[in-house]
């Protein structure tokens, strides 16, 4: 079996070497003249406003839409935008992140007045409406019903509400760092995604993201629960190459950039 197994890996390569024009695979690796971004890469410096340019390209081309809002108009402007969302989707409840940008801008108040119910990610001691349902829906299986009242509430939540940590420009990516105020299953669990962040957020490749994370995070123990890049709406094609869209998180997303 071993005997097959090698002969078959290299028929395997030789079949790779045949379709890159090679009559024989290469008997040593190639040398790399380059480790780590390409200079020509390296050097690309995009200001703020080409980042934002180029996110709104990237973010549109996901099929993602995005709203670009001044600081003085962003709590009226991303509020009316919400209860627009909102009416069209059937929302009633929206999860949040803990976070003082989404704070300031007052939204809990203005979706109130449109009757729209805002769960922010704290801690509480009880959900007897989720708890009755998730008795009566689970009868067989108690562990579902005793979860906690957070994470019961923001499931039961049809849009999640985040701030992110960055956005990445040049492939229209969020990055969410799952820490206190702000757990993840806001922007897992919820069927739209509505994200707001400033425009000196942006960086424009996934590099300097994972750089201003390590400078934030130095050491393991500091790190983040999990780290999401959300690029775009959820997307699976693993089954018969069948694209699908929201199986795995939020199949619609939404971003608002304040300069």
């Amino acid at each position: 079996m071993l005997q097959g197994s090698i002969n078959g890996r290299e028929a395997f390569m030789r079949r790779i070497a045949n379709r890159l024009g090679r009559g024989e695979p290469l008997a040593s690796a190639p040398q790399r003249d380059v480790r780590g971004v390409p200079e020509h890469y390296a050097v690309v410096k995009l200001g703020m406003s080409d980042n934002v340019q180029l996110f709104l390209e990237s973010w549109s081309a996901l099929k993602g839409q995005a709203l670009v809002v001044k600081e003085a108009e962003a709590p009226q402007a991303i509020g009316a935008w919400l209860r627009q969302i909102a009416a069209e989707h059937g929302v009633t409840r929206i999860a949040r992140w803990d976070h003082d940008g989404l704070e300031a801008l007052g939204l809990d108040e203005t979706l109130a007045a449109a009757g729209i119910e805002t769960v922010p990610w704290r801690e509480r001691e009880d959900d007897p409406e989720g708890a009755a349902r998730d008795a009566a829906a689970s009868p067989g299986g108690p562990m579902w019903a005793n979860r906690s009242p957070l994470l019961r509430m923001t499931e039961r939540a049809q849009l999640g509400l985040v701030w992110p940590d960055c956005a990445i420009a040049n492939t229209g990516t969020l990055a969410l760092l799952a820490r206190g105020g702000q757990g993840r299953s806001v922007s897992l669990v919820t069927d739209i995604l509505f994200a707001v962040f400033r425009a000196d957020q942006l960086v424009t490749r996934l590099g300097e993201a994972f750089e201003l994370i390590r400078r934030r995070f130095p050491d393991a123990p500091s790190l983040p629960s999990s780290i999401n890049f959300v690029t775009g709406p959820s997307r699976s094609a693993d089954i018969e190459n069948d694209l699908t869209i929201g199986v795995h998180g939020p199949g619609k997303v939404y971003a608002v950039i304040i300069e």
